[in-house]
């Protein structure tokens, strides 16, 4: 009986593997090159949800400041938004986070809502005075917002900065970083965000 469970169980393990559920154990994931089945394509589609297009910041002469400009579209096919199935009529919702340099975490800084246009187009305006020196992340949705959305096909998402470089920005994590860890230590997040960055990949199951 130990015999034929110990067979079991390694049978599982290589169905498991060969699926790609445990992309951890094979190195590089099988999940990766698989494409996706053909009875599961109905269910998803692999276009995104939002479209953005490239921030502008301009100058707001009303109020004597700088606006950022957040602009995309909703994409919808047979009247419903992609990947959602949500008619039209639904409002965009913006919710844009503050990153910190080191330890890396997030605290909502704004959020807005806007008007879907005629030709399904939006646009959001953040007055750059409102905001700190530092690196933004907006998310955009469609409908109501959900933060497990957020790395998916179904929420737009953009970063920014304000006050500072992108190269600035990385030169203040690792300075803090070398203050705080050892090389061990910086070595091992360094991979972990790596690990982090391709598993919303496969979560996307849609990716060059």
């Amino acid at each position: 009986m130990e015999r034929k469970n110990v067979f079991y169980r390694s049978f599982i393990l290589l169905l498991i593997i060969s699926l790609g559920i445990i992309p951890a154990l094979t190195g590089i994931s099988l999940a990766e090159e698989r494409e996706i089945p053909e009875s599961f394509k109905h269910l998803f589609s692999c276009n995104e949800t939002i479209t953005l297009n490239e921030i502008v910041e301009i100058n707001n002469q009303l109020e004597d400041s700088n606006d950022i400009l957040i602009s995309g579209n909703v994409n919808f096919e047979d009247g419903k938004a992609v990947n959602l199935g949500i008619s039209k009529g639904y409002p965009a919702i913006m919710w844009v986070y503050q990153e910190n340099p080191f330890p890396t975490d997030y605290g909502m800084v704004m959020t807005d809502g806007v008007h879907i246009l005629q030709d399904d187009s939006f646009v959001f305006s953040i007055p750059v005075d409102k905001l700190d020196e530092g690196k933004f992340v907006a998310y955009i949705f469609y409908g109501i917002p959900k933060e497990s959305m957020q790395n998916s096909m179904m929420t737009g998402k953009i970063e920014f900065f304000n006050g500072i470089s992108e190269e600035e920005f990385k030169d203040q994590k690792y300075e803090l970083m070398n203050r705080i860890l050892g090389v061990d230590d910086i070595k091992r997040l360094q991979l972990e965000s790596i690990e982090k960055s391709q598993s919303i990949k496969l979560q996307n199951m849609c990716y060059n």
